[in-house]
């Protein structure tokens, strides 16, 4: 009998301990749901938020030009990272200027093999057309003269024929001045024999067929002569065209932009700080692979930010305020050493899209999905130190409008 009551017993207390348990869960759960739905919880949904004459939410501290990483191609490794100056190495907080070496890429030792090839073929290409320049500018030269030359003998025999034209000329015109003075005396009476006067004709005939000879030959001359000049011409002409013809088929443009190629992708192999700013943070290793991550991160931070993500409830009250002028801004965190301010400057600040936050309140009773607006505030040149030392930092951001 006793033994067959314990089990009884025993069962009962287990009931007994787990309706205890239901209903520590219940309440548990009840709590959640209503601090869940109670507009009056901490954070940026709470009073702070839902009063009329400030808006607060979540932000971070950011560079006004971004954060600017540093980036090697993918498929390559880092050979070595350069110095910050001798025996001091990158490191976060310190500047570098825009162009300043950061790292060398291992691929540095095959791009300048492949610079010198091109450099070598440039060369080449460059006194391949140097020699066919000399070579045909001589032919161009030795055509010139032979043309010239062609001109020259041409005048000269030119001038000896009209020379013998007017000789002949002259010669003939005395022969028949003599036969007409012969004639004239007979006809006055004189004495004239014949063999005297058919003498004097003939002389005339030959000199009048001498001059004609001499006239055809200096024409047949004249055209022989153009037309050697016109194959002298052909000639220049022809020289001239195998030199262009030279300089054009030489690679010299081609060469020229394979060098500068190569020039280029040798100078790719060398990383370089894109901008003026200060290091962040340095994740590169030598023997690293590149393109997965940046080598570095760097920011212009003489300028700063804190990009906060307004609810889209209060948006509408937030471009109300900025119309009427600049909207004021503390931002806080207990990381800082005092609290920051800034302005939103104008409407340009505040995002036209809505999207997911990226900031996340601690607490299991924040709300870790909301639909907000980035709005950048302006940081005084007073907070701008402060920041710059936080990149990145997680705010909170109270707006109120200006007075």
């Amino acid at each position: 009998m006793l033994s067959s009551r314990a089990p009884r017993a025993g069962r009962g207390l287990e009931l007994v301990l787990a309706l205890a348990a239901a209903v520590a869960a219940g309440g548990a759960g009840g709590y959640l749901i209503a601090s869940r739905t109670d507009p009056a919880g901490g954070g940026p949904g709470g009073p702070a938020a839902a009063r009329a004459d400030r808006v607060t939410s979540l932000g971070r501290l950011r560079p006004a030009g971004g954060v600017v990483p540093v980036v090697g191609p993918p498929g390559d490794r880092i050979a070595k990272l350069y110095e910050f100056k001798p025996g001091v190495p990158i490191a976060p907080g310190q500047p570098l200027a825009a162009g300043q070496p950061v790292a060398e890429l291992a691929s540095r030792k095959d791009r300048l093999q492949e610079l010198q090839i091109a450099e070598t073929q440039q060369e080449e290409a460059t006194n391949s057309l140097k020699l066919a320049k000399v070579a045909g500018e001589q032919r161009v030269r030795a055509a010139r003269a032979e043309l010239t030359q062609a001109k020259a003998v041409k005048a000269s025999d030119l001038a000896a024929i009209d020379a013998k034209l007017a000789y002949l000329d002259l010669q003939a015109k005395t022969a028949a001045a003599n036969v007409a003075r012969l004639q004239k005396l007979r006809d006055g009476g004189v004495k004239v024999a014949d063999e005297e006067l058919d003498r004097a004709k003939l002389l005339e005939a030959q000199a009048v067929a001498e001059y004609k000879a001499t006239e055809a030959a200096r024409k047949k001359t004249e055209i022989t002569y153009d037309e050697g000049e016109k194959t002298a011409e052909a000639k220049v002409a022809a020289a001239q065209a195998e030199l262009d013809e030279a300089a054009a088929k030489a690679p010299t443009k081609s060469a020229q932009e394979k060098l500068d190629l190569a020039r280029q992708l040798a100078d790719q192999t060398i990383l370089k700080a894109p901008v003026a700013g200060t290091v962040l943070a340095v994740a590169g290793r030598e023997g690293q692979p590149t393109g997965a991550e940046p080598v570095l991160q760097m920011a212009d931070l003489s300028a700063m930010t804190a990009v906060a993500e307004v609810y889209e409830s209060d948006v509408g009250r937030l471009v109300a305020w900025v119309e009427k002028g600049p909207v004021k801004a503390e931002v806080r965190n207990p990381a800082l050493p005092k609290p920051l301010t800034g302005v939103v400057r104008s409407g340009q600040d505040i995002s036209r899209m809505i999207a997911r936050n990226q900031v996340f309140a601690m607490g299991p009773r924040e709300d870790a999905d909301r639909r907000v607006v980035e709005v950048v505030v302006h940081l005084d040149p007073a907070s701008t130190a402060d920041a710059g030392r936080y990149v990145g930092l997680q705010v909170t951001v109270t707006l109120e409008p200006g007075q």
